[in-house]
């Protein structure tokens, strides 16, 4: 059988420069699933922990209306998962309580929760406890932005990035990097001195943003908190 020189090429497959494009359009589109399934991952954890906060509120009301007269728990500064009572100071901070509330300790990021509370409400508060000054949210420490100066409690997840926050063997992870990109960042793990002790809240931006955040939080408005023990009989 007579064998052309056609026949010979054709044999012969891809060459380099054939399997050099294929290589390359595989990496893009595995570049590309990676991409997007890394978004969706994160997406859904941002999700599920947005859930956790609002039921840990519900849980912190349910501490307060078991409670006589009603207070909110002590920070967990030890953690061991136990309210470290009393908090009578005007402002503590820690971990959240998450054994004393019947909860589940991390967030989606397998960190614990960080836990402030206003003294005047951790001691049984009244109508008349007023905690206006003590607690204050803002949008970022840029420009005056407040969203409420009347905050009983907050409570935070350090999100992706764990910066200031406690992993599952209770180490700490590493600080929030220095320098003015993490300033709003670093506003929810520090321990202002003088009152106001201020608290971010804002949308999310990555690591290369001139203003890096990841952090998600829940606070509770003394107004808030009075309204659902005047509703629950605990306040007249």
């Amino acid at each position: 059988m007579l064998i052309t020189s056609h026949s010979l090429k054709s044999q012969k497959g891809f060459s380099l420069i054939e399997l050099a494009v294929v290589l390359v359009i595989i990496g893009i589109l595995v570049g590309s699933f990676l991409g997007t399934l890394g978004a969706r991952i994160e997406n859904t954890r941002r999700a599920d922990a947005q859930v956790q906060l609002e039921e840990i509120k519900t849980a912190l009301y349910g501490f307060a209306v078991s409670q006589t007269p009603p207070r909110l728990p002590c920070p967990d500064t030890d953690n061991d998962g136990l309210e470290d009572a009393p908090c009578a100071a005007a402002t503590t901070i820690g971990n959240l309580p998450w054994t004393t509330l019947g909860i589940e300790r991390l967030d989606p990021w397998s960190s614990t929760w960080s836990y402030w509370i206003a003294g005047p409400y951790s001691v049984g508060f009244t109508l008349a406890t007023n905690a206006a000054g003590i607690g204050q949210i803002d949008r970022t420490t840029t420009a005056a932005s407040t969203i409420s100066n009347n905050v009983a409690a907050v409570v935070i997840s350090h999100g992706r990035n764990q910066y200031g926050a406690i992993d599952l063997n209770n180490q700490a992870m590493p600080a929030v990097p220095a320098g003015a990109a993490y300033d709003d960042e670093r506003e929810n793990v520090d321990t202002d001195a003088v009152a106001p002790v201020l608290f971010i809240s804002r949308e999310v931006t990555g690591e290369t943003s001139p203003q890096v955040f990841d952090d998600m939080i829940v606070w509770i408005s003394e107004f808030e908190l009075k309204g659902k023990m005047v509703q629950a009989g605990k306040l007249p």
